[in-house]
């Protein structure tokens, strides 16, 4: 009687087969949703830095206030002489530096444009009303701002041009940004109306 010899697969290489594909898939799961978890959170993490950067930090507490060289007469002879206003924190920011390092702060007319944090540091200054004395603007403090447009001088212009050219006049636009090291820019644009008293609030 002639004997045939047969091949076949044992249950301990399927065991080993079915194991191997088992590990391997689950290699496969975990590299999946590791990418998949990394992807969501740099998400996330781009819409939480687009809205920090979306919303300003800083806003203008109240009016702002401006001073006149003159009252009355001929409105071209009148020149905003002085800006004042206040800053306070946006709900839900983190502080914000005010120095002159961490802050660009310009100002710009139909004649020139001009960087306020200069050198001299005469032309802007910053004052803490009720801060615990640092640069920062935190929760619940304001600051005083203040903006003498007396103290340009043609290497804080661009272009040069006069100090008379560099004042607003009534009917004029005038426009002041402050750019904080993070969040949007705090545009403070006014047109000037009529001057009939040397100092005023600009709507």
């Amino acid at each position: 009687m002639k004997l045939v010899k047969r091949s076949g697969m044992t249950g301990l290489e399927t065991a080993i087969i079915l194991v191997a594909f088992v590990i391997t898939a689950a290699a496969f799961a975990f590299v999946v949703l590791n990418m998949g978890f990394l992807t969501a959170e740099k998400a996330q993490s781009v819409i939480s830095s687009g809205m920090s950067e979306a919303s300003s930090a800083l806003l203008v507490d109240s009016g702002v206030i401006g001073q006149f060289t003159s009252t009355g007469g001929d409105q071209a002879d009148i020149d905003l002489a002085k800006l004042t206003f206040y800053l306070k924190l946006s709900q839900g920011h983190t502080p914000v530096d005010l120095d002159d390092s961490k802050l660009v702060a310009t100002y710009t007319n139909a004649r020139t444009h001009a960087n306020l944090y200069a050198s001299n540091g005469t032309i802007m200054t910053i004052q803490g009303v009720n801060s615990d004395g640092d640069s920062l603007c935190e929760t619940g403090e304001k600051f005083k701002v203040v903006i003498d447009f007396s103290q340009l001088t043609n290497s804080t212009m661009d272009p040069d041009v006069t100090v008379d050219e560099a004042y607003a006049h009534p009917y004029e636009e005038f426009r002041v940004e402050l750019r904080p090291s993070a969040g949007a820019v705090l545009s403070i644009e006014r047109q000037l109306p009529p001057v009939y008293s040397a100092v005023m609030v600009i709507e």
